[in-house]
């Protein structure tokens, strides 16, 4: 089969696009139905059979969305007289000479199938033959030669599940039960496509108008043939409004007038001056690269007349091909909103080329593709030199790189292709100019697709914000028509000048979450240091495990805390002083003999201690634990007190005595007695400090740093329940699952270790898909803090990144090299014999 016509491959791209969601409606409805024979079967063979039908449906629905799309274009694409409209039932003889009876089965059941489908698809289909039959350039109907037969469909489903189950039973059970969604789905498909047709004037074959009149010079001008239905020669199409060689090359199309260029002597490094003049760039990679790096002489030769008369026969096309209705604004914009309801980082990149036609209302003119391709060859013709026309194909072929680039939002990759015209003009002064880094140009283009890469959602208001200046600025430029790239800088300064009035409001709450953490690891680093001098005192000898706890956690980092905001002090607020009375305070055996002392000492002691947690942000609450630990280390002192107060109130006559000696710690009442783990000395593991791996933070920090739980728990909840509810159905399984989380866990962790400042991310937070950047990591790379739209922050440790990253609700986005770059270096990289060889495989 040739490439197909533009009409032709309009409706096999409206059957592509949606053939996701029309997989998975009709995995959807299998499922309930195999769930419905299962609960409705009585023969526990035949039931366990249906449950591992719908189970195995169930795992593979997901991942046979794009899957189910190539093994359809490879369908559509296939020679239609190897396929049979409507297959009979296989005769007996066929069936003697099959081996496995699984395979009879099997192939029985998709004739089934496509019987099953005739009757709802039966009036929709007649019209659909009709139409095609006419594209295809049949005088009279032939719907065995319909390219989008049901059993088109059927057999790209069935080899579809070929490759996901081994077992024919299974897959016979799959078929059977999909048909009736498959009926209806295919019936709103043929009504949708008919429409296409129709809208483009088709009439049905013996009755249809021809779209260009046909002549002896129809297959040089690329018209309508009313024999052989073929748009032109495949080169021409491709920059007409069909994708490149790599989707739809005829694999018989070598001539002079077709896609593959007929190469150039051995002697001369340049193509003929007929790949010259053709509108999609037919020139070696390597020629672009010649260009690029090392020009020269042969590059300023003169174009010859040949070349001219090609871009004249070119142009005749183009006219021919403008004749032809284009899709109605409708239709693209079901188009580009089909994925609209998917999330974010689910939604297939759209494709999107020099060939789209685009949308009129944002685009104007240029939307349509011989529109583009007009310019293109207006340009050609006005060309004196090769390096010129060399020039126009390396813009168009940078352009057509860009435009596939999937980590661009389909909007600015739109953008990039409707700006074409105007760059193709400043290639007529500047041939080279897109290998320049600082040419306003390629500066606009990369700002652009570097800016849109804080939005992940096309679709969002956000984007449209940032969007609708750049497509203004864009169609300016291709109204003004110029050849000096200073337009292009000018549409850069004020696009910029928007951008940071934008920043400015962003990176003053920004610059609240930052400060904020970054305060605190050095607060966490000071108090480190404090903590390991502390260690050094000789009064820590024998030191309770809670006190030197306290001292190298909680009290270093109000001595660190006070001593950042107050540099200039020696010891603020006397934090450091009050270590040596706590130590003091807990010696029992000193304190026994001078209780006098630790009274007086006691109650100033607390204040402090008080003040400075208070001061660091820690809540009463918080602090409890231990001034209640405190309080029953002091217990021995206050109990030999109260003693003495009751002893000398029971001396007759006496007062007591409010400064009385010490007593002999064998006489301290056991009533005093208190936990002796709280009166133990330090162990040596307690009496070395240890340097906190992330910095701690106060109630205000955690919040003005964007700590939170991303992974909503009834998500959590949900993924738990998974794995539980599988675990016991099938033991290994469980054990399978438990494995792969352990392989997620080490890629998570490499993957965590290749992020660094300024890089992009996705993140799953409150129940949506954020586009965030990486803006800090703590020296120690345990603490992360990433920035959403509008400031917003998002901080969390080394555990809680890896747990997100292997739960698939962080992924990073590569976005490290600049997307013109990359462009360049995939077309100098690019092998072109190879991709002859991969184009005429997928054809033949």
């Amino acid at each position: 089969m040739t490439a197909p016509s533009r009409l032709l491959q309009q409706c096999f791209q409206e059957a592509l696009s949606g053939a996701p969601d029309m997989l998975a409606r009709c995995a959807d409805s299998a499922i309930a139905s195999l769930q419905a024979a299962e609960k409705a079967s009585k023969e526990v063979a035949q039931r366990d059979r249906l449950a591992l039908a719908w189970w195995g449906l169930l795992q593979n629905k997901i991942q046979w969305g794009r899957s189910f799309s190539q093994h359809l274009r490879d369908a559509l694409m296939a020679s239609p007289e190897m396929n049979s409209s409507r297959p009979a039932l296989l005769s007996e003889s066929s069936l003697l000479s099959l081996v496995e009876d699984d395979a009879v089965n099997e192939s029985l059941e998709s004739a089934r199938l496509v019987h099953s489908l005739m009757p709802v698809v039966e009036q929709q289909l007649g019209v659909l033959d009709a139409l095609m039959s006419s594209v295809i350039g049949l005088q009279t109907v032939q719907a065995e030669r319909n390219p989008m037969r049901p059993s088109v469909f059927v057999r790209a489903l069935r080899e579809l599940m070929a490759s996901a189950e081994s077992e024919p039973e299974v897959r016979a059970l799959w078929l059977r039960h999909m048909g009736d969604a498959l009926a209806r789905e295919l019936q709103k498909l043929y009504e949708r496509v008919a429409l296409i047709l129709q809208r483009a004037n088709v009439q049905e074959a013996g009755y249809r108008v021809r779209l260009v009149e046909e002549s002896g010079a129809s297959t040089r001008s690329g018209g309508l043939s009313t024999r052989s239905g073929n748009l032109g020669t495949s080169s021409r199409a491709a920059g007409l409004g069909v994708p490149p060689s790599s989707q739809w090359q005829d694999a018989g199309d070598t001539g002079g007038s077709g896609h593959h260029a007929p190469g150039w002597a051995s002697a001369d490094p340049l193509p003929s001056m007929q790949t010259l003049a053709r509108m999609q760039p037919g020139e070696d990679h390597q020629v672009f690269h010649d260009f690029l790096k090392q020009g020269g002489k042969h590059f300023d030769r003169h174009l010859t007349p040949d070349y001219y008369e090609q871009v004249s026969e070119e142009l005749a096309a183009i006219e021919a091909f403008a004749a032809i209705p284009v899709l109605d604004e409708s239709m693209i914009l079901e188009q580009q909103t089909q994925y609209r309801d998917l999330p974010v980082v689910d939604r297939p990149a759209r494709e999107i080329g020099i060939s789209s036609q685009l949308s009129h209302k944002a685009w104007g003119t240029y939307a349509a593709a011989h529109e583009r391709s007009r310019v293109l060859m207006h340009l050609k013709q006005k060309a004196q030199r090769v390096s010129q026309a060399v020039g126009l194909d390396l813009v168009r072929t940078l352009v057509s790189q860009v435009a596939s680039d999937p980590l661009l939002l389909g909007p600015v990759r739109e953008s990039v292709v409707a700006l074409e015209p105007a760059l193709l003009r400043l290639a007529m002064a500047d041939p080279r100019f897109f290998n320049e880094d600082e040419h306003p140009a390629r500066r606009l283009i990369e700002s652009v697709a570097q800016r849109s890469f804080k939005f992940n959602d096309e679709f969002a208001p956000e984007f449209d914000s940032f969007f609708q200046p750049v497509q203004s600025a864009f169609n300016e430029l291709n109204a003004t028509a110029t050849r000096d790239p200073q337009p292009f800088a000018d549409v850069l300064t004020e696009l910029r000048q928007g951008w940071e009035a934008q920043d400015q409001k962003e990176l003053a709450l920004q610059d609240n979450s930052l400060q904020s953490i970054r305060y605190a690891e050095e607060r966490q680093a000071m108090a480190d240091q404090i903590a390991w001098d502390l260690s050094q005192r000789p009064d820590v000898d024998n030191a309770p495990g809670v006190i030197l706890d306290f001292l190298y956690g909680p009290w270093s980092l109000v001595i660190a805390s006070a001593k950042l905001n107050e540099p200039d002090e020696a010891d603020p607020g006397g934090y450091r002083k009050v270590v040596s009375n706590l130590l003091w305070s807990v010696k029992k055996e000193v304190t026994l003999k001078r209780p006098k002392e630790l009274f007086a000492m006691v109650p100033g002691m607390l204040a402090t201690l008080h003040a400075g947690l208070d001061m660091l942000g820690k809540t009463r609450e918080e602090t409890k634990p231990f001034f209640d630990a405190l309080m029953r280390l002091h217990q021995p002192v206050l109990g030999l007190r109260r003693a003495r107060i009751r002893a000398d109130a029971s001396h007759s006559g006496l007062p007591p005595m409010e400064n009385s000696g010490a007593m002999p710690l064998e006489e301290v009442p056991s009533s005093m007695s208190m936990d002796l783990d709280e009166t133990l000395p330090a162990t040596p593991e307690q009496r070395k400090p240890k340097p906190r791996a992330q910095p701690w933070l106060g109630k205000r920090e955690l919040e003005a740093a964007g700590f939170e739980d991303t992974m909503p728990t009834d998500y959590g909840d949900l993924i738990e329940t998974q794995v539980q509810a599988r675990a016991s159905e099938d033991d290994s399984q469980a054990a399978a699952l438990a494995e792969e989380g352990e392989l997620e866990d080490i890629n998570a962790a490499a993957t965590l270790v290749g992020l660094h400042e300024g890089d992009w991310v996705d993140l799953y937070s409150h129940r949506e898909w954020l586009r965030a950047q990486l803006i800090w990591a703590s020296s120690k790379g345990t603490l992360f803090m990433f920035v959403s739209r509008g400031g917003r922050p998002h901080s969390m440790t080394k555990r809680s990144c890896e747990r997100l990253i292997a739960s698939r609700l962080l992924r990073p986005v590569n976005t490290q090299q600049g997307v013109v770059q990359k462009a360049l270096q995939a077309m100098k990289k690019a092998d072109p014999a190879a991709s002859s060889r991969s184009a005429e495989s997928a054809a033949a």
